[in-house]
């Protein structure tokens, strides 16, 4: 560590919460469901723009994980039943790039920060995520590697069991692997086990071929919600096709 250095505090403090709430947090036996949805290039530029143009026309728009993060955070918050706020949500995001370290680093670089919107509107949930995303650089990160390491004789909880999770798996490119004779994946999909707490959200990219920006979006909620989130209408203006997933039943 550099000599008189101040630690960012911010995602310490965002982990020392998670490990304090996670000692209390009741088992409960939920039936989660998982739902792939496929979001062509075209609506990913469409949820771009407006979160973009419903805050501020002349700022740079969110990016595609900012975007879809924020649309999704109103969505389920709305299933969920609130009415007038969000529910608490981390992201989660590899920072092997922020960090300069290339894929050839074998490890776990996913790093938890907590969201914080001043409404619960779609341009303002996307624009909060993208305020927390420019503020995970190197140094903040760093200082948190430091603090785990000195607590490597404790058991840390998971990350996974408090908030609602929205995780970016963009450097993640599994239309790399290949099968035999050269065959490719037609379509990929995650599922991040275990599921607690309120649910989880992974945004990976699309298939090659299908755009630059399209993505899929795997969701997994506790089964009652994944149905009302098909119903959504916020979510639905912007046509996303049913990979997989859903039984009614």
């Amino acid at each position: 560590m550099k000599p008189n250095h101040i630690p960012y505090i911010s995602l310490i403090n965002r982990y020392k919460s998670t490990i304090e709430k996670s000692k209390s947090i009741p088992i409960v036996e939920t039936k989660y469901t998982t739902l792939s949805l496929a979001f062509s290039d075209h609506a990913v530029r469409a949820c771009i723009a407006e979160a973009q143009v419903m805050d501020r026309p002349n700022r740079t728009g969110p990016s595609s994980f900012e975007a879809l993060a924020g649309l999704f955070w109103v969505c389920i918050s709305k299933v969920k039943g609130l009415t007038n706020g969000l529910v608490d949500m981390s992201v989660c995001l590899d920072m092997r790039t922020v960090l300069g370290v290339d894929k050839r680093f074998f490890g776990n670089c996913m790093v938890y920060n907590n969201v914080q919107a001043k409404g619960n509107g779609f341009f303002e949930a996307a624009n909060a995520v993208a305020q927390v995303v420019a503020k995970m650089d190197s140094e903040g990160i760093t200082d948190l590697i430091e603090w785990l390491q000195c607590k490597d004789d404790e058991a840390l909880p998971l990350m996974n069991g408090c908030d609602l999770v929205c995780a970016s798996l963009g450097p993640v490119d599994p239309y790399l692997s290949m099968f035999g004779d050269g065959v490719r994946p037609i379509r990929a999909s995650y599922y991040v086990e275990p599921v607690l707490g309120l649910g989880q959200v992974l945004i990976i990219p699309g298939p090659p071929g299908e755009g630059p920006l399209s993505r899929v979006v795997v969701v997994t909620l506790p089964h009652d919600e994944v149905i009302k989130l098909c119903e959504d209408d916020l979510l639905l203006r912007f046509s996303p096709t049913i990979l997989m997933g859903l039984n009614r039943n």
